[in-house]
């Protein structure tokens, strides 16, 4: 089931971002990175961590094979190593 709204959230070093669209599967994101990046409408597909990081929204350690949002867009775009833990999303009524 997807969700249309718009909700803010405030990430790491100064990223806006707003979930436009929203599924269990998907998230439709405006990511705006002072002097770095714009992206309007970006796509964002659940994945399993390739890797370890930190959650652009929560800043909580990712572990390799947790559950995340990353951009599925091709050519990689320049935050294309970014993700969001899946569980951010648990507290606003959906997974």
């Amino acid at each position: 089931m997807k969700t249309k709204e718009c909700l803010a959230l405030d990430g790491a070093n100064g990223v806006r971002i707003e979930i436009l669209e929203r599924s269990d599967t998907t998230l439709v994101i405006r990511w705006v990175e002072p002097g770095r990046c714009h992206y309007g409408e970006q796509r964002w597909r659940r994945r399993s961590a390739h890797t370890s990081g930190t959650c652009a929204v929560s800043r909580r350690k990712i572990r390799r094979g947790d559950a995340v949002f990353k951009p599925a867009e091709r050519p990689a775009p320049s935050n294309a190593s970014v993700m969001i833990a899946a569980e951010v999303f648990c507290n606003l009524g959906t997974d």
